[in-house]
């Protein structure tokens, strides 16, 4: 009886939130833009070998990343949804001297994220806003080096293909024109699922990284959408 009462709280919880998210979309305008943007990430791994030992003096590394997608004005004018994909490249190095270990971890990321950008902020024809998003990446290419060795990690029991990560930072925008304006934007990213136990092989690997980005945004309606 109390497992059954407990599912039909769970459909009722997921009917209301089906039925919110209709109703979100129908919010918004026919206002839309497309954005592009590249840049630099500095990315940092929290790693934990086999033995349960972290490693603390794990070093930044400087990679690549690209961005481009749609973005969405809704009716409250200053709340934007936003969609597309990504391509990132995220790597760490290090040394554990007690076991006189080098480590380097390399990996190339394809990937699809979605959010909101908030904007709080507007004088003439500069604005801030503040972007959340989230992301699923799948692995398209990943090496670790492990002293002179070098390991193929794509499909390994300890590190899963798709990584999850939670990306937040401001976004700051300068129009151009009506139909184009330019952006900056940096945003913390952390990793809700990166890498797995597994046997007696049980490392763990949780990512940190930070982009720096400049971009584009363009309308492509009729309809003028502010940025």
């Amino acid at each position: 009886l109390h497992l059954s009462i407990r599912r039909q709280r769970q459909m009722c919880i997921r009917d209301r939130l089906i039925l919110l998210l209709f109703m979100t979309g129908i919010q918004f305008t026919n206002a839309q833009q497309l954005f592009l943007k590249t840049g630099a990430t500095l990315s940092n791994f929290q790693y934990e070998n086999s033995e349960g030992v972290s490693l603390d003096n794990l070093q930044s590394v400087g990679k690549f990343h690209f961005g481009i997608g749609n973005r969405y004005l809704m009716n409250h004018g200053s709340l934007f949804f936003t969609y597309g994909a990504s391509w990132n490249n995220y790597g760490a190095i290090g040394s554990d001297p007690r076991l006189n270990n080098f480590f380097e971890w390399d990996l190339t990321y394809a990937g699809l994220r979605t959010g909101l950008d908030i904007k709080f902020l507007e004088a003439q024809d500069f604005s801030i806003s503040f972007s959340g998003n989230i992301g699923a990446e799948y692995l398209i290419r990943g090496t670790q080096v492990i002293n002179n060795q070098t390991f193929d990690i794509r499909g390994s029991d300890e590190y899963n293909s798709l990584n999850l990560m939670i990306w937040a930072g401001p976004l700051a925008s300068y129009e151009l024109s009506r139909k184009s304006a330019i952006c900056f934007q940096y945003q913390f990213g952390y990793s809700l699922l990166n890498s797995q136990g597994s046997g007696n092989d049980n490392e763990h690997l949780k990512l940190l990284a930070h982009q720096f980005s400049i971009g584009f945004l363009i309308n492509i309606t009729n309809v003028y959408c502010p940025f």
